[in-house]
């Protein structure tokens, strides 16, 4: 059997669901793509190929267009000179495997020289609390840091706020100590260890992950719970 090399993503379903991370990453299932899901992709690409080319004048699909014009107007301009743009990585933490997709590294002047900024797209539909994606950020700077041999000075979540006019909300986060970095590879161990004795058990059930789990209509535990709880 290969190797299971983690994720920010797998590892948050297995923390939402570990039956949610066994339809997704063992079976194989494509689940059912959500609004924001699909949305979230199409702002993704519309982005990269911005950034690839320096330039403004693609048109985006029409769902994101009031999205892509608030990329456009006001996050655009606060680049300067993106050096890893939709870049991969893989290393390994305590033997287990982890991998990602940067979105974007960027290049800035600064008083005392030259920085690098750790920074990450996301579309939402309502402003999110401080911290919400602290382990995202912390492997993609171990990714750029370890994996990719990139310095990083400051990282930065650049969120488009997904409301009748939607709007730009940065949220700066502070680079992680080694006392964050060690309990971040806790909580991957921790997965990892859950994964390799196969605990595959619908721990999300009756909690907000079954409203927005794209494997729901497939899951035999949430169609039981729903006849028990609507009877």
């Amino acid at each position: 059997m290969r190797p299971v090399i983690f994720s920010a993503s797998s590892v948050n379903a297995y923390l939402d669901c570990h039956l949610r991370w066994y339809f997704a990453y063992v079976l194989n299932e494509d689940g059912e793509q959500s609004e924001p899901q699909r949305v979230g992709i199409k702002i993704h690409d519309y982005a990269e190929r911005v950034l690839r080319h320096l330039g403004t004048a693609y048109i985006p699909d029409p769902e994101i267009k009031s999205i892509a014009r608030v990329f456009i107007d006001d996050i655009l301009p606060t680049y300067r000179t993106p050096i890893l743009i939709e870049e991969s990585f893989q290393i390994e933490v305590n033997g287990i495997g982890f991998s990602g997709v940067i979105d974007t590294l960027d290049q800035q002047d600064v008083p005392w020289g030259l920085a690098n900024i750790l920074r990450d797209l996301k579309s939402t539909g309502k402003r999110p609390a401080a911290g919400k994606y602290r382990f995202n950020m912390i492997g993609y700077y171990l990714g750029v840091t370890e994996g990719l041999d990139h310095e990083v000075h400051a990282m930065q979540l650049d969120y488009i706020i997904r409301t009748q006019k939607p709007y730009y909300w940065p949220e700066v986060q502070p680079l992680p100590d080694q006392d964050e970095i060690e309990a971040w590879a806790a909580q991957l161990e921790t997965v990892a260890s859950g994964v390799a004795r196969a605990d595959y058990e619908p721990t999300g059930l009756g909690t907000y992950v079954c409203s927005y789990c794209s494997f729901k209509d497939i899951c035999g535990p949430y169609q039981r719970y729903r006849e028990v709880t609507e009877a």
